[in-house]
């Protein structure tokens, strides 16, 4: 995207009134399936009754869906009546209120703590502060779960409702202080659960709307759920056992908001099951209340005895907060926990900052000093006085991993409306007060740092703080003298909750390992209420996760569901995406976009939005045949000469191997997979709104993308470039940053593509129509144009469909309206010069009418040329696609593959190989087969300059669209290119001979016979010279390939404007790669889909 490319956007902000179409991501979904309880029948059977719509409850419910019919009975109302009341700046206060239609229900431990459960479909997420991260590695292990279903399971979670959390001034200071204060290495944005600093994930979008656990009902089918709200269960119902069975649950009592009693049968199959999921204090409850737990507790309570069972509600745990508010003499963002540090003894360091406090001075348990007081004063004057004033500042707070201490509950009444008694035994153990005093002298160093000196107020010390945040009413404890003078006694008088309430229903104790309830039949517990300990630093993605992927139990043997745990979804089903052969002759559209590609996709989903829009494909769906595009056919995929093919091959007159996409999706439907984030040097160079770009791509990520697997292969890759040099490691990341990275990929776990297609499944389907082989003859529909007075308008499509049956598409009267072309770096130049405008010395040639001498179309045409070393190998590898990238401080990226076919093999190499490496060539083709398209054992290490100074450009090759122009990449044109080349090299060949590397090489075979059996592959069409492989200049010329990255031959400021409009005329822009000045990083597909939202 090119400079200016805000001012684009504010064009549809002024002209189309699109902008919250195009900053926000979603609108609140309209289930059509959950309803209020009070219109619920009287009497209803199930297979599948679930308690509890929460962080659990939904996930599951929406995954069981998929094959028998559920009902979801949830106490609480629906999160999208009054959405805003949920959004980050409102945290606080909707914990304390105190409405009928409140989405949290307030309580006091008996520890005299504050506490809330919520009561709201999505649960807990919908009231929490919104981190999100994977489990501890270690809790999976011991919890004995899959560990590639779990990252599947996430995965699937992920795409619908996680965001990466900003990081503005307050949380920058507090992640420099923790990188100060020891808690390193900085691990960057990631989800998992690391030791170091981290940037976390979050359930907040960028406009600081929550999205919860209830959105992951858009996954549900809903001709198989009901949902009800404010349904109060009251108890279980259950068949008593005979002649020693065991009694079973057959259904459920609950009353809707009126107190009208409704009763839920399961169905007769004996498959069928109630699955309670109402959270570690909800959950036992009902337990109880139904005659589960402790006889002699429901004795007293006048409960008939279904089970003796003692461990319900024993063990029940919470993971106790603590920290240290700290006055500012600036103004702080409002910020909800976007960093963590993770320290070596386990305690997890967070902070928020600028929320609304329902305290004031006058509030206060004890004295505080006379310059606390002060500031304290200065901040409500400038802040206002209400009692939910806004201080300047904000808490830093810690809470340690896995806690000993233990409590339990017992039921208060026999009322389920009412809280039981909770007991949680905050740091009984001496043990987790040590913890607490290892996180709170953690804080300490953090508020001590030099980088955070600038949020403290100078005069008031450390111990003056501790003493504010003693005096803070945060919970109903006692203080005493030595609060703020002792660690350990400060720990325990200010002790609050994190709402990580866990353990009262454990495994092994109430539930078994596919959590039945020991000694009941046809009746689960699946929530945190089963975990021995939370799961790291915040328990619900690992809840959400568990409501996903469950028990293989429950999967198989019950449902024979699995494969909808571990799979993330059903190819979409578009109605509004047909075959062009059904079109009408003539149509009026609002919008007309040319090219259903990597842009156009996202393009037209959201103008769709509010307008009428129509999409002409020349290519097919990608759906028709999913497999086909699958990971491990993706060499065979650019190879596929069948007419259906996704791939139009070309020779490029340079002589290298090209292709080009013709499908639904575009280039997303038929290239490696690599996702990244934009070089930030690029956005800041085309001048993009940087909120609008982060907002742009987390639109796409929810739907396209996935963290790529790293296996044996991939890993020796990692650490060899590692030892190369190419540091720091910087985990996983969707950002553009130097170092080595794990990369995301839209290959799921399944090795599934997800494509630009995908992105069609946010369009407003009344308002959309995508044309399928919408072309025979001709590639891609030919413009109308006519003149009107000095400058002409586009006002139209040509195009015909399989049968050659011609069409016309034209745009409404309206002025604003447009065509966009979005057919690629070589389609959108191509049809530009086919409908005229273009040099006109070759339009002229071609007997093209001119409409427009434009010289610079199909001019400054780029690629980034690939340049390798093929490694075969003495072991077996994965199949793998860019799991792995080094960027080095040269601009050079590093990546590979392994494992893929081969169209080649010793006989129809270029030039002789040494017997040795022809020797281990032929091994490792004996191992897998003699086929034409050997799966060799070994793989590719490669590298692409990032930005290349060589350009070229297009020429028709004939007024048939479907033949491709003839098109000069001039490769290496420019010495400094070649050097660029010889440097990357130079990294590849150090990752090749590093230590890490060492098992994937034949010990016999040197690294100049790699290079010699690189040569001699049959990659492209260019000779080859003696000194091949002894002259890495010349080595870079002759083994060139390409990297599919086109781009450049419609560029901003010389075909097009700032605005993407086609320089001198009207009603028609170009918007995709052909715009860019170079590519935007690693791989351009990520923004080329963010420019199309």
């Amino acid at each position: 995207m090119e400079r200016g490319s805000w001012r684009f956007l504010k064009t549809f902000l002024l002209v189309f009134v699109l902008h919250p179409y195009f900053c926000h991501a979603e609108k609140a979904p309209n289930y059509s399936f959950v309803r209020e309880a009070t219109s619920a029948p009287r009497v209803s059977y199930h297979r599948i009754i679930v308690v509890g719509g929460g962080t659990t409850g939904c996930p599951l419910a929406a995954t069981l869906s998929f094959k028998t019919s559920v009902l979801v009975l949830e106490r609480g109302g629906s999160p999208y009546s009054k959405p805003d009341r949920s959004d980050k700046v409102n945290f606080l206060l909707q914990l304390y209120d105190n409405s009928s239609d409140s989405y949290s229900q307030q309580f006091f431990s008996e520890d005299g703590v504050s506490c809330h459960r919520a009561r709201v479909l999505g649960g807990g997420s919908v009231i929490n502060a919104g981190f999100y991260s994977h489990a501890d590695p270690q809790f999976i292990k011991e919890a004995g779960l899959d560990e590639d279903s779990v990252r599947k399971a996430y995965a699937w979670v992920e795409k619908k409702l996680t965001f990466r959390s900003p990081v503005l001034q307050w949380q920058s200071a507090v992640k420099a202080g923790l990188l100060e204060a020891g808690v390193s290495p900085f691990n960057q944005f990631t989800n998992e659960h690391i030791k170091g600093t981290k940037i976390g994930a979050t359930i907040f979008d960028e406009n600081d709307h929550r999205h919860t656990a209830a959105d992951l009902l858009e996954y549900a089918e809903p001709k198989n759920i009901k949902v009800y709200l404010h349904a109060t269960v009251q108890k279980i119902i259950f068949t008593t056992g005979t002649g020693g069975s065991s009694p079973r649950a057959t259904g459920v009592i609950y009353e809707d908001a009126r107190g009208v009693r409704h009763e839920a049968y399961l169905t007769k199959d004996s498959k069928s099951e109630v699955i309670v999921s109402a959270g570690a204090i909800g959950s036992p409850q009902l337990l109880m209340l139904s005659g589960i737990g402790p006889a002699r507790q429901l004795q007293a309570m006048g409960i008939k005895v279904v089970k003796d069972q003692p461990m319900v509600g024993q063990n029940l745990a919470d993971n106790a907060m603590n920290g240290i508010m700290v006055l500012s003499p600036l103004p702080v963002e409002v910020s909800l926990l976007s960093t963590v540090g993770i320290t070596q003894s386990g305690n997890y360091i967070e902070a928020w900052s600028g929320l609304n406090l329902p305290s004031t001075p006058g509030q206060m348990r004890t004295p505080v000093s006379p310059v606390i007081n002060k500031m304290y004063n200065e901040a409500k004057k400038n802040f206002g006085s209400s009692l939910s004033t806004k201080l300047p500042g904000g808490v830093i707070v810690q809470k340690a991993g896995r806690p000993l201490s233990t409590g339990h509950m017992e039921l208060r009444s026999t009322n389920p409306n009412e809280t039981p008694k909770v007991w949680f035994n905050y740091f009984q153990q001496p043990e987790d007060v040590k913890m607490c005093v290892r996180g709170m002298e953690t804080i300490i160093r953090v508020v001590n740092s030099r980088s955070f000196s600038r949020f403290r107020y100078p005069s008031i010390s450390t111990r003056d703080l501790l003493n504010l945040t003693a005096a803070l009413p945060s919970n109903l404890r006692p203080r005493h003298p030595n609060t703020a003078t002792s660690l350990e006694q400060f720990c325990r008088d200010t002790e609050m909750t994190f709402w990580h309430y866990h353990g009262s229903c454990q495994v092994g104790k109430v539930v078994d390992s596919d959590y039945r309830v020991l000694g009941i039949d046809g009746l689960r517990v699946i929530d945190a209420s089963t975990f021995h300990v939370t799961p790291g630093t915040n328990p619900q993605a690992t809840v959400m996760m568990l409501g996903r992927m469950s028990p293989r139990a429950l999967l198989v043997a019950v449902f024979a569901l699995f494969p909808y745990f571990c799979h993330a979804e059903k190819a979409p089903h578009y109605s509004f995406v047909k075959e062009a052969t059904s079109a009408p002759p003539s149509s009026d559209h609002s919008y007309i976009v040319v090219g259903g590609g990597t842009a156009g996709c996202p393009l037209a989903a959201t103008l769709s939005e509010k307008h009428n829009v129509l999409v002409l494909e020349r290519g097919g769906s990608p759906y028709t045949k999913p497999g086909k595009t699958d990971k491990i056919n993706f060499l065979l995929g650019l190879h596929d000469t069948s007419k259906d093919s996704y791939v139009q091959q070309f020779n490029s007159e340079d002589g290298v191997f090209s292709h080009r996409a013709r499908v639904l999706g575009g280039g997303s439907a038929i290239n490696a997979g690599f996702y990244s984030r934009a070089d930030p040097k690029f956005i800041a160079e085309t001048r993009l709104d940087q909120a609008l770009v982060k907002d742009s791509y987390q639109w796409v990520e929810k739907k396209v993308t996935f963290e790529a697997p790293v296996l044996q292969w991939q890993s020796a890759v990692r650490d060899g470039l590692l030892e190369a040099g190419v540091s720091p490691f910087n985990k996983f990341t969707y950002e553009h940053v130097k170092g080595t990275k794990i990369a995301v990929t839209i290959f799921d776990k399944n090795d599934r593509r997800h494509s630009a297609a995908d992105l069609l499944e946010y369009a407003e389907p009344k308002n959309i129509k995508v044309y399928l082989h919408a072309t025979t003859r001709i590639q891609v529909p030919t413009l109308l144009l006519i003149a009107g007075g000095s400058r002409p308008r586009a006002t139209g499509v040509i195009y015909k469909d399989a049968s050659g049956v011609k069409h016309e598409a034209h745009l409404t009267k309206d002025p604003k309206s447009e065509i966009i072309v979005s057919s690629g770096a070589i389609g959108s130049p191509q049809l530009l010069m086919l409908s005229g405008i273009g040099p006109a010395s070759q339009l002229e040639k071609m007997r093209i009418k001119v409409v427009m001498d434009r010289p610079m179309v199909g001019r400054n045409m780029a690629d980034n040329a690939l340049n390798s070393i093929f490694v075969p190998s003495p072991l077996p590898v994965e199949t793998s696609l860019l799991s792995i990238v080094g960027i080095t401080q040269y601009d050079n990226y590093i990546e590979a593959w392994s494992g893929l076919n081969l169209l080649s093999d010793p006989k129809k190499m270029k030039t002789p190989l040494h017997p040795i490496v022809n020797k281990a060539y032929t091994e490792s083709r004996i191992k897998v087969g003699k086929s034409h398209d050997t799966r060799l054992q070994g793989g590719y290490i490669f590298q692409k300059s990032g930005r290349p100074l060589s350009t070229g450009y297009i020429e028709l090759r004939s007024t048939d669209p479907n033949e491709t122009p003839k098109v000069w990449f001039n490769y290496f044109k420019e010495a400094k290119d070649v050097e660029m080349c010889v440097t990357g090299m130079q990294t590849i060949i150090s990752v090749v001979n590093s230590k890490a590397f060492k098992k994937f090489r034949f010990p016999s075979v040197s690294t100049r016979e790699l290079l010699n059996l690189t040569a001699a592959l049959p990659s492209n069409l260019r000779p080859r010279h003696p000194n091949t492989t002894t002259s890495m200049e010349q080595y870079c010329r002759d083994t060139a390939t390409t990297f599919w990255h086109y781009h450049g031959s419609c560029q901003v400021g010389k075909v097009v404007d700032n605005d993407y409009r086609v320089l001198g005329v009207d009603g028609l822009r170009v918007i995709d790669a052909s715009t860019f000045h170079v590519t935007p990083g690693t791989s351009p597909q990520a923004t080329v889909m963010m420019l199309g939202r």
